[in-house]
């Protein structure tokens, strides 16, 4: 009996562990993975993505099949990103020890690790718009600088799918919208109606966007943010037009100033932030995007480290 009682817990034991092992199988099947398959975005002990992981090999016959253009990347070593010479908090920027770091830094060199190659970048453009003409005329292999996907640009470079989309803002001086009618009408509407100046910063996109959307105001072009924020509060433009990151970024840096100053958002108005590639880079292209959409947990965990909020145009 007692042999007998033995062999039955024995029995039973490893039908339980069968089963275990059998729910494990199948829980594998379902979700389509393997034992060897290798996670979307490895993580380290604490849970939080690994930027950047250990940098891809590439094989010498698969790299023949490659364009032209990618060839030329892989045998560079280098993967040149162009960012402008200010800095766009959180974007990009130096640190305190003198270091280039931020969201887009970041994602560029998990983005050139993945490609198989080490990352460079060129760091010499004094606006956006020169940021796309070194993409364009092939001084850059891509430009992953908080850069927004325009028309005009377009032109020129060959952009990927947008990563990140912002909306568009205003930071108005209160008294003189005030002066422009009663607060129950639209600002937008107002500053369209009217003769007044609009401060926007030179370089960027939102030139062309208050050409667009202020066909009747004069345009006033800035250095720096934090200058138009200065003669907003002077009252020598009666807003600031530029993207919500960076006006809140502008009160919440001189907070005191909300008394002179007022934010409002245009929900319809978007910013699509996305990668410029180079015209005849259509192959880059394909891989820039195909890596944004297997990526976007990594994305995401970037630019939340950062601070930002990501929301997607896709």
């Amino acid at each position: 009996m007692t042999a007998w009682k033995c062999n039955r817990h024995s029995f039973w034991a490893q039908a339980r562990l069968a089963g275990l092992m059998l729910a494990s199988v199948l829980a594998l099947a379902a979700c389509g993975a393997s034992p060897s398959s290798a996670p979307q975005a490895p993580k380290d002990g604490t849970g939080e993505f690994v930027v950047t992981p250990v940098k891809r090999t590439i094989a010498e016959e698969d790299l023949a099949y490659y364009s032209p253009q990618m060839k030329a990347i892989y045998q560079r070593g280098k993967l040149r990103v162009a960012l402008p010479v200010a800095d766009r908090n959180p974007f990009f920027y130096t640190d305190a020890g003198g270091m280039l770091t931020g969201s887009d830094v970041e994602l560029a060199a998990d983005m050139a690790a993945q490609l198989g190659v080490d990352v460079e970048y060129v760091r010499s453009a004094k606006s956006f718009e020169e940021v796309v003409n070194q993409v364009a005329s092939g001084q850059a292999d891509v430009a992953v600088s908080k850069l927004s996907a325009t028309l005009p640009r377009a032109g020129k470079v060959l952009f990927s799918e947008p990563y990140l989309t912002l909306h568009q803002g205003l930071l108005m001086n209160r008294l003189a919208m005030a002066r422009l009618g009663p607060a129950s009408v639209d600002p937008v509407q107002r500053l369209r109606q009217a003769k007044v100046k609009i401060g926007v910063i030179a370089g960027t996109s939102y030139v062309s966007f208050a050409h667009l959307l202020f066909p009747r105001t004069e345009t006033v072009q800035f250095a720096t943010p934090q200058e138009a924020m200065d003669a907003a509060i002077k009252g020598d433009v009666t807003a600031i037009y530029y993207d919500e990151l960076q006006l809140k970024q502008l009160l919440a840096n001189n907070p005191g100033r909300s008394i002179d100053l007022q934010l409002h958002l245009l929900p319809d108005q978007v910013d699509p932030i996305a990668v410029a590639i180079p015209p005849q880079e259509g192959p880059l292209l394909a891989w820039i995007n195909l890596y944004l959409q297997s990526n976007q947990a990594r994305i995401d965990y970037l630019l939340a480290k950062y601070g930002v909020k990501a929301e997607h145009a896709r």
